[in-house]
């Protein structure tokens, strides 16, 4: 959560909303891309593994 300053008005619900929206969507294709690039790097070991035998 975002700190607020004593200055800085608060946010209003919708805004927090939109604002909570717009995080979880860049979170959730952060952890895609994380995925594919987690998928990628055990395909990689896998033959890697598999060379050196």
């Amino acid at each position: 959560m975002r700190k607020s300053g004593s200055d800085t008005p608060k946010e209003t619900p919708e805004e927090e909303l939109k604002r909570l929206r717009k995080e979880n969507a860049r979170l959730k294709s952060q952890k895609e891309a994380d995925k594919a690039k987690i998928s990628d790097l055990k395909k990689e070991l896998k033959k890697k593994k598999t060379c050196r035998r």
